[in-house]
């Protein structure tokens, strides 16, 4: 959905909500990731503005967001989807309080309980199959995907490295870009409804150095291209994630595997990394967490042998 330019010096003027999200919605487009634009932008047209429609701001109440709450649980979207578009809600609800034009108790209706499902993760012997297969095709794809196991990149981080990024002299390589596909801002005719988006890491943490794993260090020597061309493709032109994800499925048919997320190998990178000893920070820093506590609470797994162990050292 297309939408009137707006801005500060005409905010006040907001009468409905649908004035003051779109009001917001453009400041967002200023100055956050046109990823992240692109999230809220979904949120608010999606979901936010088809319940609450042309509602007067002064009209806005609790009752009317705690429907609203209800609402979305009733769609029996995943509750992280739910728990995205309250997050963008209130982001435009603290707007209108910013401007003196929202009550700032409203926020207290814009909670929900959202418990995230637990990823799965590759088992050790899946993992060390899968590991033996790909080392034996030796292909750049194979390889990349084996550097993704072993040092837990984003799968956006994959598709955006390039040869240049990576340093044989001290067996490193950074993470400077990533590459997603989102919806383009500007649809009009015959223009496509999605676009391929690079851009720096999301942040200061995101941009790291990592070392090689060991035994990739040959196989990667021996496959390298020319400094500015992309490590997947060995051109100038990326690849997407979507694509690495079709091709990723294809390996796990190969190998005889359960049907995994490409994030499935962070996730077990992460976990297996605890259960080896290494402590927390190191382990975040490699994954380029902002915070430990984001590390501790969605990439680490209590395995089954983790928990025998416990049990077991109990006497």
């Amino acid at each position: 959905m297309q939408f009137e330019l707006y801005n500060d010096d005409n905010a006040a003027c907001c009468r409905t909500l649908k004035d003051l999200c779109f009001t917001w919605l453009q400041r967002c487009y200023e100055t956050v990731k046109k990823s992240t634009y692109c999230g809220y932008n979904y949120c608010i047209n999606s979901h936010v503005l088809p319940f609450f429609g042309e509602i007067l701001l002064e009209d806005m109440d609790g009752t009317r967001i705690l429907a609203f709450v209800g609402k979305l649980q009733q769609k029996k979207l995943a509750d992280t989807t739910v728990y995205s578009v309250l997050a963008t809600f209130k982001l435009a609800l603290k707007y209108g309080i910013r401007i003196k034009l929202v009550d700032s108790r409203l926020l207290e209706y814009c909670s929900v309980s959202c418990r995230r499902a637990e990823s799965k993760i590759l088992t050790l012997q899946e993992s060390n199959q899968m590991k033996e297969y790909l080392l034996e095709e030796n292909t750049v794809f194979a390889i990349a995907i084996l550097l993704c196991r072993g040092t837990g990149i984003r799968l956006g981080e994959l598709c955006g490295l390039k040869w240049e990024d990576i340093d044989f002299s001290t067996n490193t390589f950074r993470i400077r870009r990533t590459i997603s596909r989102i919806t383009n801002p500007h649809v009009s005719e015959n223009q496509p409804k999605t676009v391929i988006y690079i851009r720096a890491p999301k942040s200061n943490t995101s941009a790291r150095e990592i070392p090689i794993p060991q035994y990739l260090v040959k196989p990667l020597k021996g496959l390298r291209k020319d400094a500015e061309c992309y490590l997947l493709t060995g051109r100038l032109t990326c690849t997407e994630p979507r694509n690495v994800q079709k091709k990723f499925k294809t390996i796990l048919k190969h190998c005889a595997m359960k049907d995994y997320n490409f994030h499935a190998m962070r996730h077990g990178f992460a976990t297996a990394c605890l259960e080896n000893g290494v402590d927390c920070k190191t382990v975040s820093s490699i994954l380029g967490h902002a915070s430990i506590r984001t590390t501790m609470e969605f990439y680490v797994h209590t395995s089954m042998r983790q928990k025998a162990n416990c049990i077991n050292s109990i006497e």
